[in-house]
């Protein structure tokens, strides 16, 4: 599969609960930084934790809903 890398800056967005978004904008408040900033750490965190084991990915598809 080819990955497509655009030059310029992306905007990435999904919809989510009220109820996600509260706890979210609590943890953003909480760690001191913007919603962008929190949203990349833990995304990058994520990939990096991830990215290179096929074990994780599959518990993570079953853990998914």
């Amino acid at each position: 599969m080819e990955i497509f890398t655009p030059e310029r800056n992306q905007v990435v967005g999904f919809r989510a609960t009220q109820d996600f978004t509260n706890r979210f904008d609590e943890l953003c408040h909480r760690l001191g930084h913007k919603r962008s900033s929190v949203a990349r750490y833990a995304l990058n965190a994520f990939i990096r934790s991830n990215w290179n084991n096929d074990e994780n990915i599959e518990r993570v598809k079953e853990e998914m809903y």
